[in-house]
């Protein structure tokens, strides 16, 4: 995409960023017994906001994003921290496939909006993850199509998600013990919009 090649090297500068995905991340850890032994995928990983919440708690992380601007920046922080258990992949969830049964964990934090056939993906992620995994997506629920400014409404494919839709797509994706709730609401513009947090077992 090549707005977010663009806007990558401001991206952090943003404070909201940075405090969704600090929110999204105690979220998970409220639902997710971290685990020295834990393979993650971070779908949509960008600058890594969400993802380098993780790497002193999980023994591996994937990075995923078709943002080779977003992957670029991450991989400079990866270097300048010295961190060594992040992989980063230039990814399209829309064509290209995941690994299957590779993964304990599968995380991503406003992104599945971007997706052309979300459902779809959702399925694709039960099969990347192995027998007891688990799926932890963020992202906005349903909103009136003001949340992204008019310039940046390329690859946007969806005005957030009915949290009942949602779920129903990963129960039908085989999806165990789902529940999906509101987490935080991001003040943009003097608007709230509510994400929610949809989690399910692979068991």
């Amino acid at each position: 995409m090549s707005r977010f090649n663009k806007t990558a090297k401001e991206w952090d500068l943003e404070p909201r960023r940075i405090l969704m995905a600090e929110n999204t991340f105690k979220e998970i850890e409220k639902k997710v017994s971290l685990s020295k032994n834990m393979s993650v995928i971070d779908i949509g990983t960008g600058t890594g906001l969400l993802l380098l919440n993780f790497i002193d708690k999980v023994k591996q992380i994937i990075g995923i994003d078709n943002s080779q601007g977003m992957l670029d920046i991450l991989r400079k922080k990866i270097l300048k921290s010295k961190i060594d258990n992040v992989d980063l992949q230039f990814f399209e969830a829309d064509t290209d496939q995941l690994l299957e049964k590779n993964y304990d964990l599968a995380i991503s934090n406003m992104t599945f909006h971007h997706f052309m056939k979300p459902n779809n993906f959702i399925k694709q992620i039960y099969k990347s993850l192995k027998n007891g995994g688990k799926i932890c997506i963020a992202d906005l629920e349903t909103e009136d199509g003001t949340f992204h400014s008019k310039e940046h409404l390329e690859g946007v494919h969806h005005f957030g998600f009915d949290k009942e839709i949602f779920k129903t797509w990963m129960e039908e994706a085989n999806f165990k013990n789902t529940s999906i709730k509101t987490i935080f609401e991001i003040d943009k513009d003097g608007k709230k919009f509510p994400v929610f947090l949809a989690y399910g077992e692979k068991v």
